[in-house]
């Protein structure tokens, strides 16, 4: 294995970390009844953040830079150089949103602590966030399981 497809598939990893993350964070939102869910809540909030940072600048940063020039060259030469045009540009841009966001997320949280249990204005800005965070990710993860699928990093 390549060092190029180690940095691809520990990015894509930690890009499903936020698959999995945001909706738990929603479902830790709308039970939260205790300072246990609270601290679950944060810890979720903290862990997607933590992923995101991960998978959207330090990991691709590298595999976009060093290793995705070869695999442009290919998409762009083959049948489909929109993959390319179109869906690797979006992907990167909202790559650069998504870290900015789950970081907003987790501030909120983190910033009204208890107060979580009673702002329910509060649960909802939030809430939409996630699904925000979460429209987002799984977007990027489809345009990248589609460009790996065209010319995968190697």
């Amino acid at each position: 294995m390549s060092t190029g497809e180690i940095l691809s598939l520990t990015h894509g990893f930690f890009g499903i970390l936020l698959i999995v993350g945001t909706p738990w964070a929603m479902a830790e939102l709308l039970a939260l009844n205790n300072e246990a869910g609270l601290k679950r809540l944060k810890f979720v909030t903290l862990g997607v953040t933590i992923a995101s940072f991960l998978s959207c600048i330090i990991l691709a940063a590298p595999t976009y830079v060093i290793y995705y020039p070869a695999a442009k060259a290919e998409i762009v030469a083959g049948p489909t150089p929109w993959a390319h045009g179109i869906l690797m540009e979006i992907k990167e841009h909202i790559g650069l949103i998504e870290p900015m966001l789950s970081f907003a997320i987790s501030g909120i949280v983190w910033q009204l602590n208890d107060k979580l249990f009673e702002d329910k204005a509060a649960k909802k800005l939030i809430f939409v966030l996630l699904i925000i965070s979460f429209a987002l990710s799984f977007s990027v993860m489809s345009m990248g399981a589609y460009i790996t699928k065209t010319a995968p990093i190697r």
